[in-house]
């Protein structure tokens, strides 16, 4: 390795440390940046038919309570007015007005910020009222199935009557006549309400809510689920099927104890939608708000002084030269066979949209589909520029009928393939026709495997949050990666592929 090489890295590796060591010790920045929570934005569209002189709509809308923190809400109400009202523990807007002429608009938009639990503990739910419909007879049999659970731990007890809503009794089972009337009153009174009252009688603080998953996507109707108090949380049930949520699950209540999140009076909504998109930056920003107020040189030229929709590019931006630096490691080091040298790169930046089973189908498809139709292009004889042009038309003509397909069944993916780099994908399907012819099938699709598969750990990489971080609070990382990619520049040995591959010629005659 010559020396002129070893010199510049060093260099490059000096003015990284000596960059963020300024930070650390004189601009007191945190040795590794936290992510302590999530953003999310939540959008409410609705509209109001035409028709009805006077109108109002309630609607369940977020509060901050205890790790969640609602912020930035913005209100649009046309010609209708708004109020904001407390109902127990329910928050609930109210449109109201006339809207007789033309079809009303309203939206609602507010940004959720999910942090760490509090630490203070949470007081003791009282125990509620049985509902009104469950006289003493349904109390008493309610007590019944539940009696040999009641020495168990809430968290066990919550989890035994989960599973006894879905038939699930354990042993020794109920009495069948008790087993036979509780099942009456579920067709009666629906699994929710049963299940709510089978914890009352098992001593466990429930409630029913309703409300959105925190997770991309776009909801017609809020979600029902119940939550039982175990002594030191509230834990989630799905009614229909006795899952208890994960802790990985972030759901956001709208409404609580019964209450329908939407409420129309004299008037009828032609739609209503949800719609939820997670906002990292968001977060970012507020927790480094500090650096936005100094007037420090470092401070003043941080990322975090652009505006947040050129944050959320730069800090996917800024992971590129890692999966370059990868993508060097596993040709020069590893002997990984790929085409092309960025390709993967680019195609792990298109899978964020696509998603990475579907990116990897579509990109599989494209390849296959191409080759065919590659070899009998070549039967025409055409020149090289022509024939890349006629293979560049069939790929965005393959691409456009996916797009559609994907709007008829509802898949979102496949209507985000346009994102996909077309133009590398009719280089991929050239030199796939040509490794084959010269090479053989097999190498080419090892080649192709090998493709795919950097692809996908470019992609794990450009998804780790923390990673994501720490390079948009120190992007003088990116010398010190320059500086790893000019030593396994001037590596020259062998690789790991050849060693296993000559195996065989290392072995004593």
């Amino acid at each position: 390795m010559k020396r002129p090489a070893v010199m510049l890295a060093m260099a490059l590796l000096l003015l990284s440390l000596a960059i963020i060591s300024y930070r650390i010790i004189w601009l007191r920045y945190p040795l590794f940046p936290p992510a302590p929570g999530k953003a999310w934005q939540l959008s409410m569209e609705a509209r109001l038919k035409a028709g009805h002189e006077e109108t109002t709509i309630m609607i369940g809308l977020p509060s901050g309570q205890g790790e969640r923190i609602v912020t930035d809400e913005q209100i649009h109400s046309g010609s209708l007015g708004f109020n904001l009202v407390r109902e127990g523990p329910n928050q609930v807007g109210v449109w109201s007005g006339s809207a007789a002429a033309y079809e009303e608009f309203i939206s609602y938009r507010a940004t959720i910020l999910i942090g760490p639990q509090p630490s203070s503990k949470a007081r003791l739910p009282t125990l509620g009222p049985y509902p009104e419909a469950f006289g003493r007879v349904e109390q008493a049999l309610a007590k019944r199935l539940v009696a040999k659970w009641i020495q168990l731990s809430p968290a066990d007890r919550l989890r035994a009557i989960a599973a006894a809503t879905t038939g699930v009794w354990g042993a020794p089972p109920p009495e069948l006549q008790d087993l036979h009337q509780w099942s009456i009153l579920q067709g009666v009174h629906g699994r929710l309400t049963t299940s709510l009252v089978l914890f009352r009688a098992a001593n466990l603080s429930a409630r029913s809510v309703q409300g959105i998953r925190l997770s991309d996507g776009v909801a017609s109707t809020p979600l029902t689920w119940i939550e039982v108090w175990t002594g030191k949380e509230w834990e989630k049930l799905r009614p229909e099927t006795g899952e208890v949520y994960p802790k990985t699950v972030v759901l956001l209540p709208l409404s609580v104890g019964g209450v329908p999140t939407v409420r129309v009076l004299e008037g009828e909504l032609s739609e209503i939608r949800w719609s939820v998109s997670q906002q990292i930056m968001s977060q970012w920003r507020h927790h480094f708000e500090r650096i936005k107020r100094s007037d420090r040189l470092l401070d003043r030229w941080s990322l975090f002084h652009l505006p947040p929709e050129f944050q959320e590019t730069f800090r996917i931006l800024l992971l590129v030269p890692v999966g370059a630096l990868m993508i060097c490691i596993l040709r020069n080091l590893v002997g990984f066979p790929t085409f092309g040298i960025f390709m993967p790169v680019l195609m792990a930046l298109a899978f964020r949209n696509t998603g990475l089973a579907y990116g990897i189908g579509i990109f599989a498809g494209v390849v296959l589909i191409g080759y065919v139709v590659r070899r009998w292009i070549d039967r025409l004889r055409l020149l090289l520029v022509p024939r890349l042009s006629v293979i560049l038309t069939l790929v965005v003509i393959f691409f456009t009928g996916v797009a559609l397909v994907g709007a008829h069944v509802g898949v979102r993916q496949f209507m985000a393939v346009g994102l996909l780099p077309f133009v590398i994908l009719t280089m991929t399907i050239e030199r796939f026709f040509v490794i084959t012819e010269e090479a053989g099938g097999r190498q080419a699709l090892r080649t192709a495997a090998g493709s795919a598969a950097v692809a996908v750990m470019t992609y794990e990489i450009l998804h780790l949050e923390p990673l994501q971080l720490i390079f948009f609070v120190y992007p003088e990382l990116l010398f010190a990666i320059a500086a790893l990619q000019t030593l396994v520049g001037r590596y020259t040995g062998y690789r790991l592929s050849e060693f296993l591959r000559f195996r065989k010629l290392r072995r004593p005659s």
